[in-house]
């Protein structure tokens, strides 16, 4: 990776930045999350805010155990009532107005860090430019039902740009890679928190609309894919859920649209088409999406499933019924 400028804070009593981590029934995790915050080697003081939402397992119990032994760095925050469940948002609503920090990082209690530097590489690169609102990096794909582990991002550094954002969704970077501005962050406007359960695409496209994203190639965090209690493991199997989740990112492209002033509107039809394309499969109306004009640009192996689905329309229904079978 590129070499930069190393970060100093004006003070070695300044916290100059503040690490956001929700938890909740992440037992089996959240040490792994901790221990990849407390071991970050700065030149810089930061703090961790960790959230409990009323866990009813031993999460709680393990934070006590950090917050005992680093009293410096752990600041935790341990809720008797479920407050994701009355409708609060943790992140903005709790943890980031308690933020001391310049820069703000993120990571969910049942994913981890897994570089020591993480932190000073990436506030390095936000302190050498003003132009640069965000920091991502590279992160591990770790399957929990496989144990598998994919990297699925790109190689090099760069500069993630507009096109990116909007084009790739929330594939362009993962949340636990996250370093930006906070001043950056509390101005987030409304069309970031119009998709329910989802968060990074949206971001990611506020962010890129309000500079630059440096993106770092380096592994530095592992997100489990599958885990309990995640939002993609509860919904990967809720048709009508999906469907909703599509027409509110639809919602969301065209508030960005506007928000953009329509600088570019070309750009978000493109994303908004590709939407509509998606709608046609999630349904199951696999012969209108043949003729959709997306279909010549997907990819050879989902222009084969299609067409068998087309030409045989009982295969997703067979599908369906050995997953539940595999489930039980």
């Amino acid at each position: 990776m590129k070499v930069w400028v190393l970060a100093i804070s004006k003070s070695m009593d300044d916290i100059l930045l503040s690490v956001v981590c929700t938890a909740y029934n992440h037992e089996k995790y959240i040490r792994d999350a901790l221990e990849g915050f407390v071991s970050q080697k700065t030149n810089f003081k930061y703090e961790v805010l960790v959230h409990d939402d009323a866990s009813t397992d031993n999460t709680a119990s393990i934070i006590k155990e950090y917050e005992h032994r680093y009293p410096e760095i752990i600041k935790p925050i341990y809720q008797q009532v479920n407050q994701y469940s009355k409708g609060v948002r943790i992140i903005n609503d709790v943890l980031v107005p308690r933020a001391k920090g310049k820069y703000l990082a993120f990571c969910e209690g049942d994913d981890y860090w897994c570089d020591c530097n993480k932190l000073q590489k990436q506030v390095d690169v936000l302190e050498s430019s003003q132009n640069y609102v965000a920091c991502v990096h590279n992160t591990n794909f770790l399957y929990m039902t496989s144990n598998n582990e994919i990297i699925k991002y790109p190689t090099i550094d760069r500069i993630l740009k507009l096109d990116d954002c909007v084009m790739c969704g929330s594939q362009s970077f993962h949340t636990s890679s996250l370093v930006v501005r906070k001043s950056v962050y509390q101005n987030k406007p409304s069309f970031t928190f119009s998709v329910e359960g989802v968060g990074d695409y949206p971001n990611s496209i506020y962010y890129s609309l309000c500079g630059s994203i440096y993106y770092i190639a380096d592994v530095m965090s592992v997100y489990r894919v599958g885990t309990e209690s995640s939002w993609t493991k509860k919904n990967e199997r809720d048709i009508p859920k999906q469907i909703k989740t599509v027409f509110q990112v639809i919602e969301m492209l065209k508030q960005a649209d506007q928000y953009s002033g329509y600088h570019y509107h070309q750009l978000f039809e493109v994303a908004l088409s590709k939407k509509d394309y998606l709608l046609l499969i999630i349904k199951k109306e696999y012969r209108a999406a043949i003729k959709n004009d997306n279909f010549k640009s997907d990819s050879i192996r989902n222009k084969i499933k299609i067409i068998l689905y087309a030409t045989f329309p009982f295969l997703p229904s067979w599908k369906d019924r050995l997953w539940k079978i595999k489930k039980k």
